[in-house]
């Protein structure tokens, strides 16, 4: 029965922490950048376990449609795994270094381990090793012939898209599908990875409304807890490693039922702005088009 709790990738929504983007900026298509100090490039996570296990288990399943990297990735990898490393331990609550060099997190009465920075550098797959300790997607970008390109990603929640078709393609492809991306950002977006600091990580956040709470959501008919309409909410970093100039781009979701809104002032009206601001392009593109009348009726209810 656990496995199906609905909240067990959700967050507090009045907490000072949450990411509910749609409050400021009702438009999808905005880079809407937040400039972040090297000690909150990630957020703690107390239901960390659900999100391994939905890794371990989107692998088994997916195998490399879940992580898949090129070569030329090894050495920003295993940079990530030293950097990672060291802010875990040294910025997050429930991480320690073992005497045997492994890392251990500790939350909600339950336990996790995994092999140290070193052994995760060592290894073939150092950014694979190194997405176990968090709960966010990684992935990481290098410079091409046509931009900044997608050279390894461990995705195991993807906002209906699919590794298979993005790994090796520069930026300007990747973001194809998103309605008026060429128009309206894609030179922005390119400068911005550009002229990004080491010492300054961004993050952004986005958003959709969806009929199932799990993480894992291709497009396909994985959906394992159909029913409801939930918020579903990504947190996103960018940062420049400072050694390979490699950017790592990591994306946190998170998933709330539709009715937790209810308790946060104001949020609900905004989320049905932001909706209604929507163009039929940018609805059908963020998959809320089959959802509408559904959502339509809630926002009736409530409103």
């Amino acid at each position: 029965m656990a496995q199906h709790n609905p909240r067990r990738f959700s967050q507090d929504l009045n907490a000072p922490t949450a990411v509910l983007p749609f409050l400021r900026e009702p438009h999808i298509v905005h880079m809407g950048l937040n400039r972040l100090s090297s000690t909150q490039w990630l957020q703690g996570c107390s239901r960390l376990s659900h999100y391994h296990h939905n890794k371990l288990s989107a692998r088994h399943r997916l195998g490399d449609r879940v992580f898949a990297h090129l070569p030329k990735s090894l050495p920003a990898q295993r940079e990530l795994a030293g950097l990672m490393a060291k802010h875990l331990l040294r910025d997050h609550d429930g991480y320690s270094a073992l005497a045997n060099s492994d890392i251990c997190w500790r939350g909600a009465g339950q336990e996790l381990r995994w092999p140290g920075a070193e052994a995760a550098a060592e290894s073939g797959e150092p950014l694979w090793a190194t997405s176990l300790w968090v709960a966010d997607d990684l992935c990481i970008l290098l410079p091409g012939a046509r931009g900044y390109e997608l050279v390894a990603a461990s995705l195991a929640a993807p906002s209906y898209w699919r590794l298979e078709e993005k790994i090796g393609r520069p930026l300007s492809t990747i973001h194809q599908p998103v309605p008026g991306f060429r128009e309206k950002l894609g030179e922005q977006v390119a400068r911005f990875f550009d002229h990004l600091l080491p010492a300054y990580p961004v993050w952004r956040g986005n958003w959709s409304v969806v009929d199932s709470p799990e993480l894992l959501q291709r497009g396909e008919a994985e959906k394992e807890t159909p029913g409801g309409l939930y918020l579903r909410i990504e947190r996103q970093s960018l940062r420049r490693l400072p050694e390979t100039g490699a950017v790592v781009f990591s994306i946190r979701v998170m998933t709330n039922p539709l009715s937790d809104l209810l308790d946060v002032p104001g949020a609900l009206a905004s989320l049905r702005g932001a909706v209604a601001a929507m163009s039929p392009d940018e609805s059908r593109y963020k998959s809320l088009a089959p959802l509408r009348a559904e959502l339509d009726a809630f926002f009736g209810k409530y409103l």
